[in-house]
């Protein structure tokens, strides 16, 4: 990161935060001018002959301050200065690069591996990502092969090392998975066979709940967490419609699950959660009122995807989803409710433990907390997981792709005729490329070190990669600035965040 970053909240306060020390101080207007000067301005000369010669001092958008006032905060700039409060943060190296043999442990070592079990579903949801709205390929409503599934699902349950306790999650997902029940019931029966005595295999669905009276025995006896996608109340849920008649799916699905939370109340209220999709015809507060109050949850909530849209429809695409018609207030209401599920907080959160040097999650990071000895090694661009680390992902068509949120044209393997292809030399060729092609625009990055986004996110393929997280100085001064006009108006969610956030992680 660049030098000190000077801001003003919209009450006038001045802080400025300190990228050598990692710091955000409560500064003085003066100082932040001090700070935006370039160091050999001629303007310093000037100032300097004002503080010997006049009573007073005239600053630019500031206005008049006493000799003795300008004299105090030129003395505190240079003693800050001299401490090192404005020198420049060193950037992490982002020459980093994914070795071939971290393909093989990885593997070995996956948390999790997803089935799309088929690509048939029962909803014809407006903003899904195979509508006209994207670009992806066709769906032919294909089921995924089950001899090649247990193939890759054998590979990875050999794959784990002898008394290993770490966990594997087998997931189902779709379309609407259990539109293929049978391959579900023979995967799961398959694992419980097949892993190593010592070794523990979960398992998870992502449902549209359209099926649920049908098969919950089964997923209750096998202690499933069913993730189930909802977007709030009847006028939330209304883009996911029936494939059969285009109406409403609302009164189908909440009928399933009431049924569910009336037979299985405590699995319901265990392994039962909810996926919302944020967009034009819900907010914060409908989102958050509606499941409090039938369900007693919280959704996991997420927005819309806007990556991989195609030009032709992006017009009607902005205009469907994303213009909402809820007031503004209806999205920063229930903070202290949703806390750090509120996107408020979690951005708060995220500024204060990544920027603020007062979190610390490592023993080291106490030693060595602001890590001035240069730091030798070599980072990755972006924050894009190592391939197969976290998940693995088969499509139902047979693909390998490192999860299920990215764009079919990244596939990295595939599972035919019972063969897993999974090339590592291959695999971290594309990724090292793609690593290439970002240093430039991540070096000019007032982020880059706290990423969050994904390489696959960033049109990277094109060859003309862009991020939409990407800040340079002037957002970055601006998100800062927002986070704190935030904190200032409510001081006492700056309490809970700072003694209660980060122990929620």
């Amino acid at each position: 990161m660049k030098a000190a970053i000077p801001f003003t909240t919209s009450s006038g306060h001045s802080y400025f935060y300190s990228s050598y020390n990692r710091q955000f101080l409560f500064s003085h207007p003066l100082i932040n001018y001090f700070i935006s000067l370039p160091e050999n301005d001629r303007q310093w000369k000037a100032i300097l002959r004002k503080t010997s010669e006049d009573q007073s001092v005239s600053v630019p958008g500031l206005g008049e301050f006493s000799n003795s006032d300008f004299r105090f905060y030129l003395r505190k700039f240079r003693f800050l200065k001299q401490h090192g409060f404005f020198k420049p943060g060193e950037q992490k190296n982002r020459d980093g690069t994914i070795p071939p043999n971290r393909i093989e442990q990885n593997l070995s070592q996956t948390k999790q591996l997803i089935f799309e079990t088929t690509e048939d579903c029962n909803l014809d949801c407006v903003y899904c990502t195979y509508s006209k709205f994207y670009f992806n390929k066709n769906r032919e409503r294909k089921k995924i092969n089950t001899a090649d599934a247990f193939k890759l699902l054998d590979l990875i349950l050999d794959k784990r090392k002898p008394g290993s306790t770490q966990q594997l999650t087998v997931s189902f997902y779709g379309g609407e998975p259990l539109k293929n029940f049978d391959f579900i019931r023979d995967v799961v029966k398959h694992a419980e066979e097949h892993k190593k005595p010592d070794s523990r295999v979960t398992y998870s669905m992502t449902s549209n709940g359209l099926l649920l009276r049908k098969y919950i025995n089964f997923l209750v006896e096998n202690d499933f967490e069913l993730a189930i996608s909802l977007d709030g109340d009847e006028l939330a849920n209304s883009f996911r419609i029936l494939k059969t008649n285009k109406k409403p799916s609302f009164d189908l699905v909440t009928r399933n699950i009431d049924m569910v939370r009336e037979k299985y109340p405590a699995y319901f209220d265990r392994r039962v959660i909810f996926l919302t999709v944020r967009h034009s015809r819900n907010s914060l507060k409908s989102i958050y009122e509606h499941f409090s109050s039938r369900y007693g949850k919280t959704p996991i909530m997420s927005s819309i995807t806007t990556t991989g849209v195609v030009d032709e429809f992006k017009e009607e695409f902005n205009d469907t989803f994303l213009k909402s018609r809820f007031p503004a207030t209806e999205n920063t209401c229930y903070v202290h409710e949703l806390f750090t599920k509120h996107p408020l907080v979690a951005e708060t959160a995220e500024v204060f433990e990544r920027f603020g040097n007062f979190v610390f999650r490592r023993p080291g990071q106490l030693l060595n907390p602001l890590k001035k000895t240069r730091d030798k090694k070599k980072y990755l661009p972006t924050a894009t997981c190592s391939p197969f680390d976290l998940r693995i992902y088969m499509s139902a068509d047979g693909g390998i792709y490192p999860c299920e949120h990215i764009s079919r044209i990244f596939e990295l393997g595939s599972v035919k005729d019972s063969e897993v292809d999974i090339n590592p030399d291959k695999i971290t060729g594309t990724y090292n490329t793609y690593f290439q092609k970002l240093k430039k625009l991540c070096k000019q990055c007032y982020l880059a070190d706290n990423c969050k986004e994904c390489i696959f996110n960033t049109a990277v393929e094109t060859g003309k990669p862009s991020c939409e997280f990407f800040m340079n100085k002037q957002k970055f001064t601006s998100h800062l600035t927002q986070i704190f006009d935030n904190l200032e108006q409510d001081q006492q969610l700056f309490a809970r965040i700072r003694d209660e956030a980060f122990l929620a992680k």
